[in-house]
This record gives structure tokens, C-alpha cells and sequence, in this order.
């Protein structure tokens, strides 16, 4: 499963300070990916595309700057 950040702010326009949050429930791993145009940031093993540690792990992605987003939780 893949939460993919592919829509840059003019195809949907995120206010800066968004917060999207986002929970495994099932047993594939969800990572997060950056489309073109779209930055993300996080401390996970691979800083621009993260992915939550475990089932039940939960990460919010918070929108800092026009097409830029900080992942920050349970991540790998």
C-alpha cells in the first residue's frame, strides 16, 4: 500500500499547516511517496519516501510549504 504525494499544491491546494494521518490497519507495509513536483521530508531509514514500522503503526504527514510535506511517526 502506498500513500503517494503526487498532486502538486495547484491540483489540490492543502492549506500550509494541513495534517493528513494515516494508520497500517492491515498487514501489507504502507509507504509514502513523492510525485513530481512534491517534497517530502521525514527521519525514516529513506528520508523521502518512509514507510510506517509495523501493523497498527500511524503517521501524520503535515503540509510545510507549498508543494512540501514532514512525515513524522512509527516510521522505518
Amino acid at each position: 500500500r502506498r500513500v503517494l504525494f503526487r498532486s502538486p499544491n495547484s491540483s489540490v491546494a492543502y492549506p500550509i499547516g494541513a495534517q493528513l494521518n494515516i494508520i497500517q490497519i492491515g498487514a501489507g507495509q504502507v509507504s509514502f511517496a513523492q510525485g513530481s513536483g512534491v517534497t517530502i521530508a521525514s527521519n525514516g531509514g529513506t528520508s523521502t519516501a518512509p514507510k510506517l514500522r509495523v501493523q497498527y503503526s500511524s503517521a501524520s504527514a503535515i503540509k510545510v510549504g507549498t508543494d512540501s510535506w514532514y512525515v513524522v511517526g512509527d516510521i522505518a
